[in-house]
């Protein structure tokens, strides 16, 4: 499934949040060092003047100043302008990747940092990247709703500090305990930062879809585009919550799981979210204490209902 939103013109004058993620076997591009500080590298500074560069060559684009190199991917919020000669948004992203993998191959570097993986065909299609740095696939978020535009400038800066301390403080993202959320007091495990993240988008599937119903395609489709700067929120519990749970995984979105049974002394999710949670990328979130019996079907039901509800209020939906 295509990680563009179907039927959109991406030759609109519009800002949009663009993630490249690094392939697997590249160096890290750069290093945290501090609180909202990564350390530049040579490679740093080549990508720093390339992204800074490429409104000149493509006058369409407005200069690109919100923008971060982490470690293991780029954040850049990517400005069409209204004039009459616009190329498309994946038309662009290929070209910055292409001049900033030259950029970087300017450089050099030494034989033992070059990729382990072989390398595809440099050919790209639109919308897909195919390369010495990045990965095939990049995310993207249209900037269309009243506010996300600051929102996604905050969580780009933000990028550094935030990776810094899940390194510094991995036992905050381990342990249960209590926030205040959409009006409610909350029962909580996993990384309550995932609240602030610019889009949440609920899901409540029903049993009853089939998968190939409409009802289901629609969900997956819109699980297919939560990413960075996004998180999905439902209890994961039907077959469609988890194909879409699968669909946001693979986005490299995060998840804030919905949890009717609360958080039992010396509970822990699996080791796969156990994982999620201590790289920040997951949080449970439960409006009850753990129960000593086990809940029936219709209290379970009831309760799942009664969160779902609560998050839906919050109308953070998505593009």
């Amino acid at each position: 499934m295509s990680c563009r939103l179907d039927g959109f013109d991406y030759t609109r004058p519009l800002y949009y949040m663009v993630t490249l993620k690094k392939r697997p076997g590249v160096p890290d591009f750069s290093r945290i060092v501090a609180p909202g500080r990564c350390r530049t590298t040579p490679v740093t500074r080549a990508m720093l003047d390339c992204i800074r560069g490429f409104s000149r060559q493509w006058p369409c684009v407005a200069p690109i100043e919100c923008f971060t190199i982490m470690p293991d991917h780029l954040h850049l919020l990517i400005n069409i302008r209204p004039v009459e000669k616009r190329l498309s948004l994946p038309r662009l992203v290929c070209l910055l990747i292409r001049r900033l993998e030259a950029a970087v191959a300017g450089v050099g570097t030494p034989s033992s940092q070059t990729p382990t993986t072989p390398l595809p065909d440099k050919s790209l299609a639109p919308g897909r990247s195919a390369g010495l740095l990045f990965e095939r696939d990049w995310h993207d978020w249209i900037v269309m709703k009243r506010g996300q535009l600051s929102a996604f400038t905050r969580y780009i800066r933000e990028n550094p500090r935030r990776a810094w301390l899940r390194h510094e403080n991995w036992q905050f993202f381990t342990r249960p305990g209590t926030l205040t959320f959409a009006g409610r007091q909350w029962f909580s495990y996993g990384n309550p930062a995932l609240l602030a993240l610019p889009v949440l988008e609920p899901f409540r599937c029903s049993r009853s879809w089939p998968e190939d119903s409409p009802e289901w395609r629609e969900a997956l489709s819109r699980a297919s585009r939560i990413g960075p700067g996004g998180a999905g929120v439902g209890t994961f519990l039907s077959p469609c919550e988890k194909a879409c749970g699968n669909a946001i995984y693979r986005a490299g979105g995060a998840f804030i799981v919905l949890s009717p049974e609360g958080f039992p002394e010396r509970w822990h999710p699996t080791r796969a979210k156990e994982t999620l949670c201590a790289a920040g990328s997951m949080l449970f979130l439960s409006l009850w204490p753990p129960q000593a019996a086990r809940l029936d079907t219709t209290t379970l039901h009831r309760r799942c209902h009664e969160m779902g509800a609560a998050i839906t209020s919050l109308g953070h939906n998505a593009k």
